[in-house]
C-alpha cells in the first residue's frame, strides 16, 4: 500500500515508518528540514519537502498515495510563541485536509491524544467524551480544536479514523515521562510529586500495532489507545520494585513545585529557552487524566500491555542502553 506519513521525526513516527516498511508498504514521508530529508531518503524512504503551515508546499503531495498517517504536531508543554500550537496543530491540519479533499485517499489515520478529550478529575474519558473546556495548556486546547476540525471533514466525506493515545512510552522515550523514569531509576528524583494523579499509560508497540490495524478500520471510527491508568505514586513504587530499590516515601509539596515552575518560566521569558519546569506541564501532571480503551478491546479484540509490563520493558531498555546506572 502507498502511504504518506507526517510527523515521521517525532517519537511515534520513526517506529511507524519502519514498521510500515517492514510490512512491505511503500512509505513516503513529509518533512520540513533538508537534513531530515537526506537522512530518511538514505534509509530508503521516499521524502517530500513541505511545511503544514505553507499550503502551497502541500500541492500534489497525495498524488499516488492511498493512505495518510497524520502524526505531525507540536507536543511541547512550552513554546516561546504560543500561537505556534494553533498555527501548526490546527491550521496545519486544516491545510493538510484541504489538500486531501481533492485526492483519492482511501483512508486518513489521524493520531490525536487523550489530552483532546480529557475529563475533570474522577471521570474516565471515552470516545464520546467532550472536553469541558478546562484547558491546562495551549497544547491540550489545540488538540481539542483539531478534533473539532476533524469532525467537520468527516462530515464532508473524508475517510478519517481517529486514534487517541495516552502517554506513550517505551524505547527511546526521552520526553517528560521517560526522563522521569530515568531520574527515579538513577536516584536523581528523590521525592514523589502529585502521587494521586493518574497517567493514562500506553506502550509504543501497542500504539504502532493499532496504527497498523487502522488500515482496516472503518472510516469514521474513533478509538482511545491506553494500556492502564496508573497513579504517579504507583509508578514510583513499581520502578523501585523493578530495580530492587527502597520505596520513595517523601512527597514534594505542590506549592513548592508551583513556585519552581513560575520561577522557571520567568527565567525563560528572559532567555527565550525552554523552562526546566513549564507551568502548563505542571498543571497537566497535577490534573492527570484517565481514559478507557475498552472500545478497542471489545470491537478490535485488541490487547494492551499493563503498567507493570510497560514499566518493566522500558526499564530493561534503559538499562541495556546504559541510561540507568547499575
Amino acid at each position: 500500500m502507498k502511504t504518506l506519513v507526517t510527523g515521521a521525526t517525532g517519537y511515534i513516527g520513526p517506529f511507524l515508518i519502519n514498521r510500515l516498511k517492514k510490512d512491505g508498504h511503500e512509505v513516503s514521508v513529509l518533512v520540513r528540514k533538508k537534513d531530515d530529508f537526506d537522512r530518511l531518503k538514505s534509509e530508503g524512504f521516499n521524502c517530500l519537502l513541505g511545511d503544514l503551515t505553507d499550503k502551497e508546499s502541500l500541492n500534489g503531495i497525495f498524488d499516488n498515495i492511498e493512505v495518510l498517517f497524520h502524526l505531525a504536531n507540536i507536543a511541547s508543554w512550552w513554546l516561546p510563541r504560543k500561537q505556534d500550537y494553533y498555527d501548526i496543530n490546527v491550521g496545519g491540519t486544516i491545510n493538510l485536509l484541504e489538500e486531501a479533499k481533492d485526492s483519492n485517499l482511501a483512508k486518513i489515520i489521524y493520531t490525536s491524544s487523550v489530552a483532546a478529550i480529557r475529563q475533570p478529575k474522577g471521570i474516565v474519558a471515552t470516545e464520546t467524551s467532550i472536553h469541558q473546556g478546562d484547558f491546562e495548556s495551549d497544547y491540550s486546547k489545540s488538540k481539542y480544536l483539531v478534533e473539532k476540525e476533524i469532525d467537520k471533514y468527516k462530515n464532508l466525506g473524508l475517510p478519517i479514523v481517529t486514534l487517541n493515545p495516552g502517554v506513550v512510552t517505551g524505547p527511546h522515550d526521552f520526553k517528560t515521562f521517560g526522563q522521569t523514569l530515568i531520574g527515579i531509576a538513577n536516584g536523581k528524583i528523590k521525592s514523589k510529586f502529585f502521587p494521586e494523579s493518574y497517567v493514562p499509560l500506553v506502550y509504543i508497540d501497542d500504539v504502532i500495532d493499532i496504527l497498523i490495524n487502522a488500515l482496516d478500520i472503518e472510516a469514521g471510527k474513533k478509538y482511545i489507545v491506553v494500556g492502564e491508568n496508573i497513579k504517579i505514586g504507583d509508578i514510583f513504587d513499581k520502578v523501585c520494585k523493578i530495580l530492587n530499590r527502597e520505596k520513595i516515601d517523601k512527597v514534594t509539596p505542590e506549592i513548592f513545585l508551583l513556585m519552581l515552575a513560575y520561577f522557571s518560566e520567568s527565567v525563560s521569558f528572559l532567555t527565550r529557552k525552554r523552562p526546566f519546569l513549564p507551568i502548563d506541564g505542571l498543571k497537566a501532571i497535577e490534573i492527570g487524566a484517565t481514559a478507557s480503551a475498552q472500545k478497542s478491546i471489545d470491537e478490535l479484540g485488541f490487547k494492551y500491555l499493563n503498567a507493570d509490563q510497560i514499566l518493566a520493558k522500558s526499564i530493561e531498555w534503559y538499562k541495556k542502553n546504559n541510561y540507568i546506572n547499575n
